[in-house]
């Protein structure tokens, strides 16, 4: 018997991956899309570029994401505190998002 071409495409359905395979693929999507946009934003809005340039071309589940904003970004938001607290008990107004350079 022949099969005509038209009617191949059909079967190909057997190669989709499993339902609880395609769970996990939309779980870690949407878990990397989650820190990609926090990370990006909080990037762009330090005005890190290059920091936002590795970020928007990386694909890492979410790990270097996690590393800027737990660890970069929360050592820079640190040190502007301090030198707020610097600022404020040396009688100097504050520099709102700008360290202070000595």
């Amino acid at each position: 018997m022949l099969h005509s071409k038209s009617t191949e495409h059909i079967h190909h359905h057997d190669h989709l991956p499993s339902p609880a395979t395609q769970a996990a693929i939309a779980a870690a999507v949407v878990w990397t899309l989650a820190w990609k946009g926090a990370s990006l934003w909080r990037a762009a809005k330090n005005d890190s570029k290059p920091w936002f340039a590795v970020l928007l071309v990386s694909n890492t589940l979410g790990v270097l994401d996690a590393v800027y904003l737990f660890g970069v970004d929360r050592a820079r938001r640190r040190r502007e505190r301090a030198a707020a607290v610097l600022s404020a008990a040396v009688g100097q107004p504050s520099q709102a998002g700008h360290t202070l350079e000595m």
